[in-house]
């Protein structure tokens, strides 16, 4: 499924660094205990084999299981998108819910496989590749271990190119029935974070990247509504963008019916994220940017 040579070629991770647990920080809450429901996020596709595979996996483990998905449409090999799609969406689901995270290009090399509880009684099961770095970041680690107690994985010969059905899956059914951490492997004290992945405000320019660009041709930012607040970009007011190298103007509004049809518009999304857009059309489409590009935002004079 996946060749770790060929996945080392379209890896596009730049750079990776340790995030140690003691760097994190933010407020404990109480435990919660994992509730029996595991949310997918990988690259598989959405009408995959692998995905189904999965499934089955997670169901033999722990048949009374509850599977839903994020998404399976993570572009392929992406750990960063794959990273920003899951700290956004990961924080609609209920304390207690196991992820089950698979993107992952080093797939039958070196590579941990870890599972990271985080503050706010999340529970995430992934490769250590960086996938899990801003979760870990934005919500705090509570316990993280590596996954080490064969035990738990799926039965018979493992794989070397499909760990999310031989580990991943049956490792996090074992999180999601109630296996304590400590029982699927030791605790570590780093792992693996991606690098230069948050906005950043200097002066009177607030610089981000594009993040996921929607069905409908929406240019998703790592961008805050704080950031726009930061250089006093209100409702109403003009801004200047870039999105890689293409230069535009557009009004900072509510919603997309607040410009003509046709015209661009810049908003805050329903994550709180800054998006750029074209109302009732598309976008990325008419400027030929994508995931990863370089975003600035600054106010018009």
């Amino acid at each position: 499924m996946r060749k770790a040579t060929v996945v080392r070629r379209h890896c596009r991770i730049a750079s990776l660094l340790l995030l140690t647990c003691l760097v994190i920080s933010g407020p404990r809450f109480a435990a919660a205990a994992p509730n029996g429901l595991v949310i997918l996020l990988t690259d598989y596709g959405a009408d995959s084999i692998y995905v189904g595979a999965l499934k089955g996996a997670i169901y033999t483990k722990f048949p009374g299981v509850r599977i839903d998905t994020l998404t399976n449409s993570v572009p392929p090999y992406d750990v960063i998108a794959g990273a920003h799609l899951l700290a956004e969406g990961c924080k609609e689901f209920p304390p207690g819910t196991t992820f089950c995270c698979v993107v992952d290009p080093g797939v039958g090399a070196e590579r941990k496989e870890i599972v990271l509880e985080t503050n706010d009684g999340r529970f995430f099961v992934a490769p250590d590749n960086g996938l899990l770095s801003l979760v870990a970041k934005r919500n705090g680690i509570a316990s993280l271990h590596e996954a080490t107690n064969k035990a738990l994985w799926r039965g018979g010969a493992i794989s070397t190119t499909f760990h999310g059905r031989d580990v991943f899956g049956p490792v996090a059914a074992a999180v999601a029935r109630g296996v304590a951490l400590s029982d699927v492997g030791p605790e570590i004290k780093d792992m693996i974070a991606l690098q230069d992945q948050e906005s950043r405000v200097e002066g009177n320019v607030v610089h981000g990247k594009v993040i996921r660009i929607d069905d409908y041709g929406n240019v998703v930012t790592n961008i805050s509504a704080e950031d726009l607040e930061r250089i006093g970009l209100k409702p109403n007011d003009t801004a200047e963008i870039t999105i890689g190298k293409v230069r535009f103007v557009a009004p900072r509004k509510s919603t997309y019916s607040d410009v003509p049809k046709g015209e661009r518009v810049l908003l805050v999304q329903s994550s709180g994220l800054v998006e750029c857009a074209i109302n009732l059309g598309t976008l990325a489409g008419a400027i030929g940017e994508g995931v990863h590009a370089d975003v600035t935002v600054k106010k018009k004079p």
